[in-house]
């Protein structure tokens, strides 16, 4: 008996040792990041890329829904002379049952094939295939071209690429350039020839390999002493082609090994904006972003700081809970939480689509991001998902995903989808405008040009505002207030609405009789207007400049009026609110309709500003990093206590619903689009707006479809329209009857380039369109030609053409306002 018990205990003993062996093992490799964690579906859809310009590139990201021409913007592809386009499927091949592409203009108004591929080859586990392409194509005119893949799996998949049947020759030149220019910057002698590209000025920022751009220093180029280098493939993309000017872009995961021996990694991304000659290429503009992939490991936890390494600050931001005692931060595309008490520190990586693959081009997809909405204190927290879904339970959609994280479960649950047929980049500026989560869950957010309300409990949604114009609305900093004007009207509206989102309370003001409203923005949460007389419009040339008000008044957090301004004599046309100072511009009238400028005025207020976006963040320089991003903490991480790291051990999806956000109202009028550096920079409803977004970085104006309006690259030294009344002429009615910024019948575009500079209109004269200039009066002259010097002038009172000097002309349209009208006809 004794034998047995003597048995039975050791036996004991040995079970608790292999438990306490295995919960330490298991600890060290949670701290150390190793630990594959599962919590949604692998990516799964199929990879597509072209073969083109001697090199596999374009990936295209599979779509579960018809993105129409949404998805235009994300690449480029040079069709080979024959028109044979070879396309490499990665993937399964046996999930795949079908293949056809059909191609249309970019407003998608014209079918130009639609083919089915009854062949294709096998390699390597997918498919590679060769497009058919028809000669149905006109040379030099771009189109969009959407593949189709009949999956087993997914049904039909779509991809997009726009195409265009030109000479390949300089395409392949400035990818290639391209290519060796970012391959050269990782070898120090070699990244020498490349001196000859950079317009380094002494006084642009190298204090962070955050970013790079054509400015820098050599050492900066060159990574400095971080000894950086490429990991793993590099995904090319041409994502412009217009004439002599290409943009060229690279995405790639780079490493490097720290001080402990720790292997770091990086997300790459490089833009190249060139303009091809028969002499050489010119490097026009260049930008490098890199951040930083946050692992989460015990050297991250430095005393008072969370270390996050090289970031761009729109990577980072940091919410805290009500305690005090929960952080959760974004990082590069990630949400985590950290806590911290006296018995543990705690980690949670609450959601990322990375995967344990870092090769994965499909999950590290950079087209999505994260809003943090709010954080509780038990840990809890809300937040939004949009953008391209790369993996788990929408893969292939684009829209947004409400999620609410539950700390005592560690689990995740999805909340609602709203599906989006739009770019990424459009998405995060309306979220970037408005998303707000009051303590009564209520979600208000905006999408398109309207403002929506959603109760997470009863997943309900409703309008609150739409038809919202530029300037005609605007959100609080804390975004918990929004005002907007009645109709989407820009001057002539007789109400205004002010709503305080958390409270639901709404107040609408109104002018007296014959007196317009405008909303100007607010100082914290204190909401700036103004009022006009209906009868004292600035006209100029015929066409409203601005409505000038008489008074600026401000209401409180308490809906009161809490200041009114008001100069007698005076009038204010423009308003910039500046943290707490409201700076005004200001005019007095000459006459009827008629406005000079005045001396400016400021209004400075005392309401809260609140906290600032990057609150909570710290950097400081390291010598050989250069400037390195922190959460701050309230307390020293106390040395030797690990890091209790987790991931959500599920996903719940089985009570979300499937949004659909209608707005009421709708605007008609044309959206410009500036890009620059392949990627897009913002929109606007004034042409000179989106022309001067994209001039810095050497961009391009496009409509929603993508079809080109402006160029700053793509522009000779010398043109001259030979008659230029009888080009003018075909126009001229257009001008006459249609509004400007809108799209006639026959695809004519009027242009309003009120403000554009005459170096920046030139552009329309080179693609042989004259350009309307107004002088005195009401009087215009037509410019119809240039050189390096000079610019051609037609003079219809008189019917000469003559030269003027090209400086002198700058300054004589600049002082009368730089008012231009042109007509730009669309394919």
């Amino acid at each position: 008996m004794n034998r047995i018990i003597k048995k039975a205990g050791i036996l004991i003993v040995v079970f608790l040792a292999a438990v306490l062996v295995w919960f330490f093992s298991s600890r060290q490799l949670m701290e150390q990041d190793e630990t594959i964690y599962v919590v949604m579906d692998d990516a799964s859809l199929p990879i597509v890329t072209v073969e083109m310009l001697g090199r596999t590139m374009n990936r295209m990201p599979g779509y579960c829904q018809d993105m129409g021409s949404a998805a235009a913007g994300d690449s480029l592809t040079v069709l080979p002379e024959d028109r044979m386009l070879p396309v490499h499927i990665a993937g399964s091949a046996d999930g795949i049952l079908g293949l056809s592409y059909e191609i249309r203009s970019l407003d998608l108004a014209r079918l130009v094939e639609n083919t089915r591929v009854e062949s294709w080859e096998t390699e390597d586990g997918g498919i590679v295939a060769k497009l058919p392409i028809q000669n149905l194509l006109t040379k030099d005119r771009e189109y969009l071209l959407r593949i189709q893949l009949d999956t087993e799996q997914h049904g039909p998949v779509y991809y997009y690429t726009r195409i265009v049947w030109t000479d390949a020759a300089a395409a392949q030149s400035m990818v290639d350039m391209a290519v060796d220019f970012s391959e050269k910057t990782f070898d120090y002698d070699q990244a020498k020839s490349l001196v000859r590209y950079l317009e380094t000025d002494n006084s642009e920022d190298n204090s962070t390999f955050g970013h790079t751009g054509i400015r820098s220093g050599f050492s900066q180029l060159t990574w400095g002493k971080l000894a950086m280098q490429p990991t793993g493939p590099v995904q090319t993309v041409l994502k412009e082609l217009d004439g002599a000017m290409s943009c060229v872009e690279l995405n790639y995961l780079a490493s490097r090994t720290d001080e402990n021996g720790e292997t770091e990694y990086y997300d790459v991304k490089e833009a190249f904006t060139m303009k091809w000659s028969q002499l050489r290429i010119y490097l026009m503009d260049y930008d490098r972003t890199v951040n930083q992939i946050f692992q989460g490991r015990r050297s991250d936890y430095s005393g008072k700081r969370l270390m996050l390494g090289i970031m761009n600050e729109d990577q980072i931001d940091v919410k805290r809970s009500p305690n005090r005692k929960i952080y959760a931060f974004r990082v590069n595309r990630e949400l985590w939480s950290y806590a911290a008490d006296e018995r543990s520190n705690r980690a949670v990586k609450v959601f990322s689509f990375r995967g344990d693959d870092r090769n994965d081009a499909r999950e590290n997809d950079s087209r999505h991001d994260i809003r943090l909405l709010q954080v509780d204190d038990d840990g809890s927290m809300d937040f939004l998902v949009y953008g391209y879904m790369s993996r788990g339970n929408h893969e292939g959609q684009l829209g947004i995903v409400g999620y609410r994280y539950e700390a005592s479960d560690n689990a995740l649950e999805e909340l609602f989808f709203i599906p989006a047929q739009t770019s990424f980049e459009e998405l995060a500026e309306d979220l970037n405008r408005l998303a707000y989560l009051t303590e009564g869950d209520m979600l208000y957010l905006m999408a398109g040009d309207a403002v929506y309300g959603i109760d997470l409990k009863s997943r309900e949604n409703m309008v609150v505002a739409d038809a919202l114009r530029d300037g005609s609305y605007a959100v609080s900093a804390d975004f918990s207030r929004i005002a907007w004007q009645d109709g989407g009207e820009l001057y002539r509206a007789g109400m205004l609405h002010l709503m305080d989102l958390e409270t639901g309370e709404k107040r609408d003001i109104r002018g007296e009789s014959g007196e317009y409203v405008r909303t100007l923005g607010f100082v914290g949460r204190d909401l700036v207007y103004g009022i006009a007389d209906e009868s004292d419009f600035w006209m100029v040339n015929g066409r409203v400049e601005n409505l000038p008000m008489h008074t600026i008044r401000i209401i409180n957090d308490r809906m009161q009026e809490e200041t009114s301004y008001e100069k007698s004599g005076y009038y204010v046309s423009e308003v910039q609110v500046e943290e707490s100072r409201i700076h005004l511009k200001r005019v007095v009238r000459t006459g009827d309709g008629q406005y000079a400028p005045a001396q400016e005025d400021t209004i400075i207020c005392n309401a809260a500003m609140g906290p600032g976006k990057l609150d909570g963040i710290g950097w400081y320089a390291s010598q050989d990093k250069g400037k390195l991003y922190f959460v701050q903490l309230d307390q020293e991480v106390k040395s030797g206590r690990s890091i209790h790291l987790t991931v959500p051990r599920k996903v719940s999806f089985d009570r979300a619903d499937t949004l659909e956000l209608r707005a009421n109202d709708q605007l008609e009028e044309m959206i410009f689009y500036a890009y620059g550096g392949g990627r897009l920079l913002g929109t606007a409803v004034d042409f000179h707006e989106a022309v001067e977004l994209a001039y810095a970085k050497m961009g391009i104006v496009t409509d929603r479809n993508h079809q080109i309006l402006w160029s700053r690259v793509n522009r000779g030294n010398i043109r001259n329209i030979r008659d230029p009344l009888a080009a003018f002429e075909p126009v001229q009615k257009y001008l006459e009857e249609s509004e400007c910024g809108g799209i006639s019948e026959s695809q004519t575009v009027v242009l309003d380039a009120r403000g554009c500079s005459l170096t920046q209109i030139l552009y329309f004269i080179d693609r042989g369109i004259p350009v309307k200039a107004y002088t005195d009066g009401g009087s215009w002259l037509l410019l119809c030609g240039f050189d390096q010097y000079n610019v051609t002038v037609y003079d219809p009172k008189t019917g000469e053409t003559y030269k003027a000097g090209l400086n002198d002309s700058t300054e004589y349209f600049r002082v009368r306002g730089n008012d231009f009208i042109c007509a730009v006809q669309l394919p």
